[in-house]
């Protein structure tokens, strides 16, 4: 746990314009820390600008100040940089890059212990379940209001990245901040309908043109979403609608990958595992990071060559966490 606190107040006290930016590819955690810190911030009276490459995905529009993200960045002008739920500099992609040229501080706020402390001042704890859990310990601090925006974005992130409480992170101070959000006019049941309880009929596509080559073996379950299953779905995303978290449901399986085949031809690999077993040695032996129970990484090799010798690395984890549950 690295948390610079006294460093981010005074670098945000000293900033009148604020650039909040998150990862690449983002999930509701992603999104809703971005959001709900960049409402509380205008609250404050920042001149806040938020982006992230490619803009917002469709499936997250609903959130309250989603319009005004923007999905590139070309002459930055701020203050300050401030980056959440990005576990490295790489992850903030081009936008980030952008932000980087203009030479104002950044401030890393993240939950991944895989995290590379790459901020000006960091505010980094593995112990909160998401990144919006790290926004909300922060505006505390600061002693900035919760309004219903912010609430409702940053319980969108509680509640995607801990697939509605349910991961083995969750505690009952978890849910007390998840009822106080609630009690700031968050609404969980539209959250959870919009989010965890749905798929789009492109989605379900996709998934049943990948799911006929999934494998399951010595306790690892994969497969791999080629551009032309993407396109033939007729899906707008490049994620896998969350068909890792999916496969990882398998009664047999502990570790569940799939591998996405990118526009430009690299692979994004995401995993997922039960509790007792860990992914992100993998991710970071990969080049990529995040949790124990999902992580993922991005590469450029051959699908023959990546998929077998990824699969074998999740096969020593499997082995290595049975070796810890029994």
């Amino acid at each position: 746990m690295t948390m610079d606190w006294d460093k981010a107040a005074a670098l945000l006290a000293s900033a009148r314009r604020v650039l909040v930016l998150t990862h690449v590819n983002p999930d509701g955690d992603a999104i809703g820390s971005l959001l709900g810190l960049a409402s509380a911030l205008r609250n404050l009276d920042k001149d806040v600008q938020t982006a992230v490459d490619e803009g917002v995905p469709p499936d997250l529009a609903f959130l309250p100040g989603s319009a005004s993200v923007q999905a590139t960045l070309s002459s930055v002008q701020t203050d300050l940089v401030i980056a959440v739920d990005c576990g490295d500099e790489a992850r903030m992609g081009d936008v980030g890059r952008a932000a980087r040229q203009s030479g104002a501080p950044l401030i890393n706020l993240d939950h991944h212990r895989t995290n590379t402390l790459f901020g000006d001042a960091n505010l980094v704890d593995p112990a909160t379940v998401a990144a919006a859990e790290g926004v909300l310990g922060w505006l505390d601090r600061l002693g900035a209001p919760i309004g219903r925006d912010t609430a409702f974005c940053l319980l969108t992130g509680l509640v995607t990245d801990t697939l509605c409480f349910r991961t083995d992170n969750v505690s009952s101070e978890t849910l007390g901040k998840a009822q106080r959000l609630m009690a700031g006019g968050a609404p969980l049941t539209e959250i959870v309908q919009r989010t965890v309880n749905r798929t789009t009929y492109a989605g379900l596509r996709l998934w049943g043109l990948a799911l006929p080559a999934a494998h399951l073996e010595d306790g690892v379950i994969w497969t791999a979403i080629s551009r032309e299953m993407f396109a033939q779905a007729s899906y707008d995303g490049h994620d896998d609608a969350e068909l890792v978290s999916k496969l990882v449901q398998a009664e047999e399986a502990s570790i569940a990958v799939v591998f996405r085949e990118k526009p430009d031809g690299a692979i994004e690999i995401g995993m997922r595992a039960v509790p007792g077993f860990d992914t992100s040695e993998v991710a970071v032996a990969l080049g990529g990071g995040g949790h124990r129970l999902a992580s993922g990484a991005t590469v450029r090799e051959p699908l023959a060559t990546l998929v077998p010798r990824v699969v074998a690395m999740l096969q020593d984890a499997v082995r290595a966490g049975a070796r810890l549950v029994v």
